[in-house]
């Protein structure tokens, strides 16, 4: 699927070419570099179930977290590019930012994507409870913990 991507809020969009894509991040083959952790905007030409994208939203507000050279290119284009989602809006032009919200898996609070910390497999925590987590010692009590969690889960 084609989009253009633009870097902050300059003016200026590149093209590129969405490879893949899960609720909350893409992964897209571009024109241009952008910098691990900064922020961009990703205009959706056609809606796409493919996308967590409502079909009335067209752009999207991401962070970069991974952005490196293809080892070939692909349709002429050389970046390979992994954003975060971080929220949808109508137009280019709309001051209303819709926030991609989650559920902490283990207090099961609202949190706003960029906030998640992943960990190991599927468990989503916010992050409050990643840090408790890491302050857990390694052993049966912390293993206990990540099993009933991911229990909770699936």
């Amino acid at each position: 699927m084609s989009v253009m991507y633009g870097l902050g809020h300059k003016e200026a969009f590149y093209s590129a070419t969405i490879h893949n894509s899960s609720i909350d991040g893409l992964y897209l083959v571009g024109d241009k570099a952008i910098d691990d952790g900064d922020t961009c905007r990703i205009i959706i030409e056609k809606s796409s179930e493919a996308l967590s994208c409502p079909p009335e939203f067209k752009l999207c507000y991401a962070t970069v977290k991974r952005c490196s050279l293809v080892a070939e290119a692909i349709e002429g284009r050389l970046f390979g590019i992994g954003v975060q989602l971080d929220g949808w809006c109508r137009s280019l032009e709309s001051p209303e930012i819709n926030k991609i919200f989650f559920h902490c898996d283990a207090c099961e609070n609202e949190i706003i994507s960029c906030d998640i910390r992943k960990i190991d497999g599927p468990l989503f925590l916010c992050p409050n409870c990643h840090q408790r987590l890491q302050e857990i010692p390694d052993g049966p009590l912390k293993e206990s913990f990540l099993r009933c969690l991911l229990g909770n889960v699936i």
